[in-house]
C-alpha cells in the first residue's frame, strides 16, 4: 500500500512526542515539589535557653 511508511512514521513521531511531553511534565513536577517550601519543612521552634546549655 502507497504512503503507508509516511503514516508509520508520523504515528512513531506522534508517541515520541507524546513520551517527551510526558516526562518533561513529570520532571518538571517532581522539580517544583522538590523546590516547594512546605510550611511542617520551614517551621520556627523556639527553645528555653535552659535546655541549649551543655552539661
Amino acid at each position: 500500500m502507497p504512503g503507508g511508511g509516511y503514516n508509520e512514521f508520523m504515528a512513531k513521531r506522534r508517541i515520541r512526542l507524546i513520551l517527551a511531553i510526558l516526562v518533561l511534565t513529570v520532571s518538571l513536577t517532581l522539580l517544583v515539589w522538590g523546590l516547594w517550601p512546605f510550611a511542617h519543612v520551614t517551621r520556627i521552634l523556639s527553645f528555653p535557653a535552659g535546655s541549649l546549655l551543655v552539661p
